[in-house]
């Protein structure tokens, strides 16, 4: 079984995508882990976004996808096939479980190879919140935020939605319900 969990930034996918793990004794693949193994151990991408960028340094690319729509389609474009063959690659194990932890999980073509999509929401407020804990400052939160949007046309097409505005003891009950 795979199991996919999307939601924005600060929602708490990434928490639900790892207590489904624990649940069902599965593999969690984060995907954003997935694209750092790429940006390091890729040459071509490195050397590809050291020219649009002027660094392939993560901070330094962070700062101005967010800022750039065209750079951050740009940087999905170079490193999505890489990252897809990675995670193909992990997902031959038939006799496994898998969690995939993906914000662009529909974008990225990862949706495909899911059994179920799990969609994590949050309200803004609290997402503003969670990311400013975080460090970032409130213009960088609003732009990955404004660079996120799209992943709310997938909603309607996830097979369960949790809402993750309370505790991590909330999140765990509406996990034990999937």
């Amino acid at each position: 079984m795979i199991i996919g969990v999307t939601g924005l930034t600060g929602s708490g996918k990434s928490e639900a995508a790892r207590l489904l793990a624990r649940r069902f004794a599965a593999e969690h693949i984060e995907v954003d882990a997935v694209g750092h193994q790429v940006l390091t151990e890729n040459r071509f991408v490195r050397w590809a976004l050291r020219l649009l960028c002027g660094s392939a340094e993560r901070p330094a690319i962070a700062e101005q996808v967010f800022k750039s729509p065209f750079k951050l389609f740009c940087l999905n474009a170079l490193t999505h096939p890489f990252m897809r063959r990675i995670i193909r690659r992990r997902l031959r194990d038939w006799k496994k479980h898998f969690v995939l932890d993906a914000a662009l999980l529909y974008q990225m073509g990862l949706a495909k190879y899911c059994d179920k999509v799990l969609f994590v929401d949050a309200p803004e407020s609290l997402i503003y919140e969670r990311l400013t804990a975080q460090g970032l400052t409130a213009g960088q939160v609003w732009r990955r935020l404004a660079a996120n949007q799209k992943v709310y046309i997938y909603k309607q097409r996830a097979s369960k939605l949790i809402v993750n505005d309370g505790s991590l003891t909330a999140l765990q009950k509406n996990i034990e319900n999937f």
